[in-house]
């Protein structure tokens, strides 16, 4: 049985140190600076196969930051036995944890779930963004349940289940045909969506909503690929939102800017990975990795 990945930064007086194990992902440090790192996480076999348990354990200590950047998409692959990625997060006060989430492919004869879990203490804050995808192409795609617990120092800030298998993605006023669902999520504070919109028009598909204490969701459900043009720019809104606001600020943006060349431009080989298309391109690889 493959342990959890594990992914640790805590700033120092002049180089932070991450510290990291690998599991099903491994990390790789792309910038860091005093306070905290980008880090990029690579597969070290095929996933999501059937049966699979990938886990992915991090801790941002007090001051820090992290930003989590996923070099490609990942396909749920179809098989007999469930498979599932968990998320399990620790932020500290005055810390910041940003990760920007690639297509999550959910192919069809599959049942799979996505668990997020995060614990802010302090001024910590969290910035998510999840990519899910209902099938391959030509597919509806299989079962995939998906939940997020969010809590603070005081209790829970989001607790969220969605039911997304076959049968109740069918049902009136539920998902119907559209089979793509981009969620950024903010935990610690409440900002607004690039713009003026009010809750709910915010574009076709698209929902904005403030939780009850801190935090925010914005939200878009469609037929195909990722055309929306405001959950990403939002996310970078919320990014640099996040870190202008915390307690240390690090030495370097540790933000992706537009000319920010990302890590699949520095791994020979590797896909780009900005819409379902992309995970689907790693499939024939993939599956040359299989026993």
């Amino acid at each position: 049985m493959t342990g959890p990945t594990r992914l640790s930064v805590i700033p120092t007086g002049s180089r932070s140190r991450v510290h990291r194990t690998t599991g099903h992902l491994t990390a790789r440090t792309m910038d860091l600076d005093a306070h905290g790192a980008r880090v990029g996480l690579l597969a070290t076999r095929a996933l999501l196969l059937s049966g699979d348990d990938v886990r992915i354990e991090v801790d941002v200590a007090p001051g820090a930051w992290l930003d989590v950047v996923e070099t490609t998409g990942t396909v749920a692959y179809e098989g007999d036995a469930p498979s599932s990625w968990t998320i399990d997060a620790t932020v500290g006060d005055g810390a910041v944890l940003t990760w920007a989430g690639k297509p999550f492919v959910v192919s069809d004869g599959i049942v799979t779930h996505r668990d997020t879990r995060i614990r802010l203490h302090g001024t910590g804050r969290a910035l998510m963004q999840e990519k899910i995808v209902l099938g391959r192409a030509g597919q509806t795609g299989g079962d995939l349940t998906t939940s997020l617990n969010a809590t603070d120092d005081t209790g829970p800030v989001q607790v969220e289940h969605l039911d997304l298998s076959r049968g109740a993605r069918s049902m009136p006023g539920v998902l119907g045909n559209l089979r793509s669902m981009d969620t950024v999520t903010a935990l610690g504070w409440s900002p607004e969506p690039l713009g003026e919109p009010e809750a709910g028009t915010t574009g076709p598909g698209e929902t904005y909503f403030r939780l009850d204490r801190s935090g925010a969701v914005l939200r878009w459900i469609g037929i195909g690929r990722f055309r929306d043009r405001l959950c990403a720019p939002t996310f970078a809104a919320w990014c640099e939102e996040a870190m202008r606001h915390r307690s240390r600020r690090p030495g370097r943006a540790p933000l992706r800017q537009a000319g920010h060349r990302p890590l699949r431009d520095t791994v020979p080989g590797r896909p780009a990975a900005g819409d379902p298309t992309d995970a689907v391109s790693t499939e024939a690889s993939a599956r040359r990795a299989v026993p």
